[in-house]
């Protein structure tokens, strides 16, 4: 049996939800999931994914989660914000070209282009555990090139990246993180594309998918229904390969867990993580 394993976006929460979809596989399976044969980590599930490959335990995790960024970072960010309140900075759009390039072939990619540039700078993602020596032939992390709006997928079509720069391409929200440099080229948020990215696993014919997406959780709002419309379409093209898709999204009564978590919340971690782990149990065994 092959095993294709998506962590989507969804912010500091998908950062735990992933923790806990993680926790419930080894808990209910007695299997390590960083055995998969395919680990898809897009935005937040790009750290999580790193996370998992190099060992790191659950609980290491969620302390990184809930140590905030150290003092060079933090005045780094402040000195963004304080940039950014300038009223050219906040109207400018970060690439005018990209949105009459895109248009037509990638029109949420052209969109992004017509917003203002992020604040903060995606540095302290940096700081999540991440595997030390060569790419692992496992890991891919996508992210949308601002040049043309294409989906590039770090470990796919580009290796010659660190683990370290593609987290923070692939987590590089418009609007609020700075796109992440890579050589001559800066990166989007993976999320861009798809919440999930998925349907790259279709030409892959896994017998098992596992999708954590914490973006499809309940509730109403434009981005939340682009990401459901998104993943039942990758999820119909999954199975029109005959390969098997569990789903984990979240529930009310864990988003009900959730506020403030982790600025204003940080001991929340290992509650979620529990409640998921539980959710994740029930969904895999059923």
């Amino acid at each position: 049996m092959t095993v294709g394993i998506v962590l989507g976006a969804g912010g500091a929460f998908g950062w735990a939800f992933h923790l806990g979809v993680i926790e419930g596989v080894r808990r209910s399976l007695g299997h390590d999931p960083s055995g998969a044969d395919r680990i898809i980590g897009t935005s937040a599930g790009g750290a999580i994914a790193a996370s998992l490959l190099a060992g790191a335990t659950t609980d290491e995790v969620l302390a990184t989660i809930s140590t905030p960024p150290d003092p060079e970072d933090m005045a780094k960010m402040r000195a963004a914000a304080a940039e950014f309140r300038k009223p050219w900075k906040r109207l400018r759009p970060v690439a005018p070209g990209l949105a009459r390039r895109a248009w037509r072939t990638h029109p949420a990619a052209a969109l992004v282009g017509l917003l203002p540039g992020g604040v903060f700078p995606t540095a302290p993602l940096r700081r999540f555990p991440a595997p030390s020596d060569e790419w692992p032939s496992t890991l891919w992390m996508p992210s949308v090139r601002m040049s043309d709006g294409e989906l590039v997928v770090f470990g796919r079509d580009q290796l010659d990246v660190s683990i370290a720069d593609a987290i923070e391409a692939t987590a590089a929200v418009p609007a609020m993180f700075q796109p992440k440099t890579i050589g001559d080229e800066r990166y989007l948020d993976g999320a861009v594309r798809s919440a999930t990215n998925a349907d790259l696993l279709v030409d892959e014919h896994h017998d098992v998918v596992l999708i954590s997406s914490p973006m499809t959780k309940p509730g109403r709002g434009v981005i939340r229904a682009r990401a459901r419309r998104q993943l039942e379409q990758e999820v119909a093209l999954l199975a029109e390969t005959g390969t098997r898709v569990v789903i984990v999204q979240p529930t009310e009564a864990i988003l009900d867990m959730v506020q403030g978590y982790p600025r204003t919340n940080h001991t929340a971690g290992p509650k979620i993580v529990d409640a998921v782990a539980e959710l994740t149990a029930t969904r895999v065994t059923r």
